[in-house]
């Protein structure tokens, strides 16, 4: 069944559209626009390719779309990518998702929801199913205990169903658990199901675009700024997408040394941000990465 939400955005005065960065993933963002449409038909879709461009069929059936519309780059970049889709567009609020992101029933509504019940609600960011990720008992013990200890410093508003969401301390410390149901306040959003006002966006400048590579902490880093600006985001654990998180592709580095040098290199933009304090939360992000890239060679 076909779902249109020309109704609900009327209802609350403000268009949307909905913003997919791609790089190289032509047959998985294939499916991803298809099942996108067979909820949403109607709804506008912008899509900033990098690399590969659609040809054949695929490209016919874009062209055949009156609700779409694509930019392309010729030297990919994740937030210069998604900087240009945004700023062109005419929408009052932008979703961006992930071409391997595949939403659930009633994702725009509870995103368009909650903008309509809090005019000034600057950001939202809706729940993650990552099919394709597993943790060790190891690393789970760790990060429970540390969100246990680091929880007794929360308020309630800034958690959910007992978890910390979406959250970066001054220590540099990031806390995701974009898997779990409820809502709360937060500051460090996931871009595989962000919805932002257009206006407030401009206001900051859009997303940082000095990140290289896969541009991670790119999403903490707004959060970060917007917080600055006095704006904090809202969770919304019913704002589904099941996030596939394909092997091969995306912004992804072949050369391990290059991918590993860019992780370090956008660390440092958020302990600029943070303060050297923050180097505290980011050394075992970077001795994870450090030990998954040398055990993959």
């Amino acid at each position: 069944m076909s779902i249109s939400i020309e109704e609900n955005v009327n209802k609350n005065n403000f268009s949307l559209e909905i913003i997919i960065p791609s790089y190289n993933r032509l047959s998985i963002l294939e499916q991803t626009l298809k099942k996108i449409r067979i909820l949403y038909p109607d709804t506008p879709i912008c899509i900033g390719f990098q690399g590969d461009f659609p040809e054949g069929e695929f490209l016919q059936w874009l062209d055949a779309d009156p609700n779409l519309r694509w930019l392309q780059r010729e030297i990919p970049s994740t937030t210069n990518t998604l900087n240009e889709c945004i700023e062109s567009s005419k929408a009052d609020i932008v979703l961006v998702t992930d071409d391997d992101a595949i939403p659930s029933f009633g994702w725009l509504k509870s995103h368009l929801e909650a903008f309509r019940e809090d005019p000034e609600l600057a950001y939202t960011c809706g729940r993650e199913i990552r099919v394709n990720k597993g943790n060790t008992a190891v690393s789970e013990f760790i990060r429970i205990s540390v969100q246990l200890l680091v929880g007794l410093f929360f308020s309630k508003k800034k958690k959910s169903n007992g978890y910390i969401i979406g959250w970066m301390t001054r220590l540099g410390l990031m806390f995701g658990n974009f898997n779990q149901p409820g809502s709360c306040e937060i500051n460090s959003p996931r871009a595989c199901n962000l919805a932002i006002r257009r206006d407030v966006f401009q206001k900051l400048g859009g997303f940082n675009p000095t990140f290289k590579g896969n541009s991670y902490l790119f999403e903490a880093d707004f959060g970060l700024r917007m917080a600055e600006m006095g704006k904090l985001g809202k969770y919304l654990g019913d704002a589904i997408v099941n996030h596939l998180e394909v092997s091969g592709g995306g912004s992804r580095q072949r050369s391990r040394k290059k991918w590993f040098d860019d992780f370090f290199h956008n660390n440092t933009i958020i302990i600029k941000r943070l303060g050297l304090l923050a180097w505290i939360g980011s050394m075992p992000r970077l001795v994870k990465f450090y030990i998954r890239m040398t055990m993959t060679r």
